[in-house]
């Protein structure tokens, strides 16, 4: 008891605490220097959020934090198509420069996953990726075939080996209590990736292809250890793609993307093979046969050797204006496919047969000053889960008819001004958009991932003015279309808006005034409700039907006062509210006060400081939690060694609540050296290495003053690596 009586709880005692930890950690920062945080939360950002890319053009990831090696590793995924390989991992960023591989032309997904050591796969995010087609190609294209002869018979050759090996380890990691130390402990790595990319050009004739290996020493880091486990190769093939390629024709065979049809097939990507053709100057015809679900490795290379488990798509469009690509552009598009209940590489194992034939229309549009902009799109699909005797298990079931469903699909947006000077070279831009979609109950096609026997429609309003934007969107929902009484029924009701103004250069753009920040604010609101009672269910009273809405909003702000000093605020505030008979009060609120500082107070030195705290209450307890946090990062570049970096990240998390009946204290302290360094000249190729050596301590006390249970828990952990990029 009296060892209870002397925890920290909130009132004075709490305070004194919280401060005196403050005050010793604003001092740290300034003799040490980030590694990361593995207690927050990784989050990921794109460089081409909210915007159009180029096939060719870079893309970049950032993670508020660097991933430790014991947490596992990074895969990247564009729709089904693994492409980490291809990433540049540096800290906490990550680069793609399409080299060989362009990007999927139109929209698709990109997928940030962590890879735990386990095997096991967490999705980090999900980012929209939205690629335009690069309409100067085309012309590139043309003038260089009517360049004279002479100029096109030379033969052009590159070949662009890359070869990066990293070997990590980790010492006796000392913790405690002793259960609670890892698996592997300690352990040495070899890790490794290679790239091999050769490109020819003759008579505009252009043939490449690139191929990536992946290897580790680790057989659980292994490529295909999820599918095949211990047998599973050591070094393995992740992506190859071989390219052929005159004007508008091309031939693409490996791991390729395929499909522009919302609901039918769309960026679809596997192993196999494409083909464009043009027919004419305004038509050309698709053909793609792929495997049925994302593979790697050496077996199954061409990717079609299954017939059963097998896309097959083929696709005819038309410009109608040759000289305004996209002005009226039609394409019908058919697929037919089938898959076998067989393990898959990022999602586990398709636990049924299934199968699916379809055809689709799709129109694209715009006016002559791209003012007005539609796009409409119809699908038809018959799906079926043909017989299993496998899941059957000789038992007699009903059969699974074959049934025609249909999807369809509207966007129109039209820019209601343009372009309108306000004054002095400040312009208006106003667009609206609306956005339509509806798909039939049991629609489901292989070569898209749908949400099926849903009605939603959307109304978006953007405006910009200079630096400042605005959008506000309006979304309507529904489900169960066919009102099945049996069946809940749900509506979805929600409104957001987001506005962004840069206070201190909207007015001043030449000289921003420094005392004034740059500042957004977000807003969303969301209703979701039940219709109706399902009668004949498994629902018994109104209390089980939901109804609910959430208010969320969001402030941040930003001082820039110089290059060397910034300061930052953010607030949150968000708002559970249920309205369901019974659970009235089950409601939740929270809000969160940050408060960020960053300072430059030598040429080599970067340092930031954070403070935060949060508040939860929980309506129907009732129950009030607190959490202060204040961390601090410093970065270091040593001006007495060229190329070294010292990081360093410290943090301390005090919790409870005010009912004292728990609280809880965190502490971390994480520092990393790192060098880089290489050999060669600028004439030839050199070979760059990085060795880092990291730190880490971990505390935490947690205390339960309701049962009596106390979790204390201490880490302390050496990690080291070197890593070699050849070529």
């Amino acid at each position: 008891m009296n060892k209870a009586k002397s925890r920290l709880f909130f009132g004075k005692k709490f305070r004194h605490k919280f401060i005196a930890f403050a005050i010793i950690f604003a001092v740290i920062p300034f003799f040490t220097a980030n590694a990361g945080n593995d207690a927050e939360t990784i989050s990921v950002n794109a460089d081409f959020s909210g915007r159009e890319v180029l096939p060719t053009e870079n893309i970049a990831l950032t993670f508020n934090r660097e991933i430790k090696s014991n947490e596992g590793r990074v895969a990247v995924f564009i729709g089904d198509t693994d492409l980490t390989s291809l990433f540049v991992f540096n800290g906490q960023t990550a680069e793609y420069k399409p080299r060989f591989a362009p990007l999927p032309v139109g929209e698709s997904v990109l997928t940030v996953y962590l890879v735990a050591p386990d095997g096991n796969w967490k999705t980090l995010a999900e980012l929209p990726l939205k690629v335009k087609a690069e309409e100067t190609a085309a012309v590139e294209n043309t003038e260089t075939q009517s360049q004279p002869e002479t100029t096109t018979k030379k033969t052009s050759l590159e070949f662009t080996p890359n070869v990066s090996l990293n070997f990590k380890g980790q010492n006796q990691t000392l913790t405690f209590p002793r259960e609670s130390a890892p698996e592997r402990n300690p352990f040495t790595d070899l890790a490794g990736q290679g790239s091999f990319v050769l490109k020819v050009s003759r008579r505009g004739w252009n043939f490449g292809s690139q191929f990536d290996l992946a290897g580790s020493s680790f057989q659980q880091e292994a490529l295909r250890f999820g599918e095949l486990k211990e047998e599973a190769p050591q070094i393995d093939l992740s992506s190859f793609l071989i390219e052929l390629s005159k004007g508008r024709f091309k031939v693409n065979f490996g791991h390729v993307s395929f499909g522009s049809n919302r609901h039918l097939i769309n960026s679809f990507s596997s192993r196999g093979i494409s083909v464009t053709i043009p027919a004419g100057k305004q038509n050309e015809i698709s053909f793609a046969a792929m495997n049925g679900t994302s593979i790697v490795g050496f077996g199954n290379f061409p990717g079609i050797t299954r017939r059963k488990h097998s896309l097959v798509s083929t696709t005819f469009a038309r410009e109608f204006f040759e000289k305004r690509p996209a002005g009226l552009r039609v394409e019908f598009s058919v697929m037919r496919g089938s898959l076998l209940p067989l393990t898959n590489l990022n999602q586990g194992e398709v636990n049924d047969a299934e199968k699916s034939l379809g055809f689709g229309f799709k129109v694209i549009g715009s006016d002559t000053q791209q003012r007005l902009r539609w796009e409409f799109g119809i699908t038809r699909s018959k799906f079926t889960n043909p017989p299993d005797p496998l899941l059957e298990q000789n038992q007699e079931v009903t059969p699974i008819r074959e049934v025609w469903r249909t999807a369809r699909y509207g966007e129109i947006s039209f820019d209601f001004i343009r372009n309108a000077k306000i004054w002095s070279d400040r312009t208006l831009k106003l667009t609206g958009t609306f956005r339509h979609e509806e798909i039939e109950p049991l629609y489901r096609s292989i070569g898209v991932s749908t949400q099926a026997d849903r009605h939603q429609n959307q109304f978006e309003v953007t405006a910009t003015l200079g630096g400042m934007n605005f959008t506000y969107g309006n979304l309507r929902d529904r489900d169960n279309l066919n009102n099945l009484a049996s069946i809940l029924k749900t509506l979805n009701r929600r409104q957001n808006a987001i506005f962004a103004f840069p206070m201190n250069s909207f007015f001043t753009p030449s000289k921003p005034i420094k005392w004034l920040p740059q500042i957004s604010y977000t807003y969303d609101f969301v209703h979701q409700f039940g219709a109706f009672l399902p009668v004949n269910g498994e629902f018994r009273d109104l209390s089980q039907v939901p109804d609910q809405k959430n208010f969320a909003h969001a402030f941040n702000a930003v001082w820039q006062f110089s290059e060397k000093f910034n300061i930052a605020y953010r607030y949150n505030r968000a708002f559970q509210d249920n309205r369901q008979p019974g659970r009235e009060i089950a409601d939740f609120r929270s809000a969160v006060n940050a408060f960020t500082v960053g300072t430059k107070p030598f040429k080599d030195l970067d340092l930031d400081f954070e403070l935060s705290q949060e508040r939860q209450k929980n309506f129907e307890q009732p129950r009030i939690d607190r959490t202060f946090r204040f961390g601090t990062k410093a970065v270091w570049r040593t001006p007495f060694l060229k190329n070294s970096v010292f990081n360093t990240n410290i943090s301390t998390t005090l919790a409870g609540d005010t009912g004292n009946l728990n609280d809880a204290r965190n502490l971390e302290f994480d520092v990393q050296w790192a060098y880089k360094f290489g050999f060669g000249t600028k004439k030839y190729k050199k070979m760059e290495a990085q060795f880092f050596i990291r730190y880490a301590n971990r505390y935490g006390d947690t205390f339960e003053r309701v049962t009596f249970v106390n979790n204390f828990n201490k880490t302390q952990a050496f990690n080291f690596g070197l890593n070699f990029n050849v070529f």
